[in-house]
């Protein structure tokens, strides 16, 4: 296992972020306006995972869970997971939504379930990911926080 903190995003972050949700073909639609809400896991002063949390009232959008391709199985996606859920239950959040087209399984190991994407109703629905940043084809799954 390699060493890395895990801290809020920075602007200075955000080309990083950029390259790597480009090479993990992720939408990077609303990023720079949500930048603020990102974590990142960081190694010698180098950005090898991301994860953001939009706020839209009691739910909250995971997206952008995205790590490094040479650094995977290394802990650095479930590290960030983790802080992901103390913020989003810290903010009072009851569920979080996310749409995925490659990580369903990984989100299911989780505790997410597979829910209809057009029953989601609410402010979450004008988020970037839910207005088209991510396709329709995309799996919508939810997670509650009890």
């Amino acid at each position: 296992m390699i060493s890395f903190v895990i801290r809020q995003a920075r602007p200075e972050d955000r080309a990083r972020i950029t390259a790597l949700l480009d090479g993990a073909s992720l939408p990077t639609g609303g990023l720079t306006e949500h930048l603020g809400t990102f974590l990142v896991a960081e190694r010698n002063q180098d950005i090898l995972g991301a994860i953001g949390l939009e706020s839209y009232g009691d739910s909250g959008l995971l997206r952008s869970a995205v790590v490094d391709a040479a650094f995977r199985n290394e802990g650095i996606g479930s590290s960030l997971y983790s802080e992901l859920l103390v913020l989003a239950r810290t903010a009072g959040m009851r569920k979080l939504l996310l749409l995925t087209t490659t990580a369903e399984e990984y989100f299911r190991r989780k505790g997410f379930q597979v829910i209809d994407r057009a029953k989601v109703e609410g402010p979450i629905t004008q988020s970037e990911e839910f207005r088209g940043a991510c396709p329709e084809s995309a799996v919508c799954m939810e997670l509650l926080l009890l």
